[in-house]
């Protein structure tokens, strides 16, 4: 199956740097378009509801910055591997939940293979105490999904 392009979705996690080689490959392989996208997850920022303090707002604020920062850093990284690579990357931040940004995005895409990462689980504890986004995007997305799980 040919594929002509390709979604890396990406969190600066160990997990992903599998996921980083496999869309790299493949898109080497095929001559795709590759897109890496990194969802800013709000889940982080609800925390931030039980701070009763003045400066909460701030404290939020902070927040956005400090995680939108932290994605901006894991694409840069990815950009630059992919520059040595000789493999152009598109780049694509994004916030909102990533069970529901990554399906839009993909649509509007128009991506036909998606690429992510996936951690291992040793049990159904750390099954439940995930967030295993893998998991929350089964059946959710129209085309084939790359899982690269460590």
């Amino acid at each position: 199956m040919p594929f002509s392009r390709i979604l890396l979705c990406i969190d600066g996690e160990p997990h992903t740097e599998a996921a980083i080689n496999l869309a790299l490959d493949v898109a080497r392989t095929h001559g795709a378009a590759l897109d890496a996208l990194y969802v800013v997850d709000p889940y982080l920022k609800k925390f931030t509801d039980e701070i009763y303090a003045i400066n909460r707002d701030e404290c939020r604020a902070h927040l956005d910055r400090s995680l939108a920062a932290e994605g901006e850093a894991a694409l840069d990284q990815l950009l630059a591997r992919a520059a040595v690579a000789d493999t152009p990357v598109g780049r694509l931040l994004e916030s909102g939940p990533p069970e529901e940004v990554i399906p839009r995005m993909t649509i509007a895409g128009g991506y036909d293979l998606v690429v992510l990462g996936g951690k291992r689980f040793n049990g159904r504890y750390d099954r439940w105490t995930s967030r295993d986004l893998p998991g929350r995007l089964d059946g959710k997305l129209s085309v084939p999904v790359l899982l690269a799980r460590v």
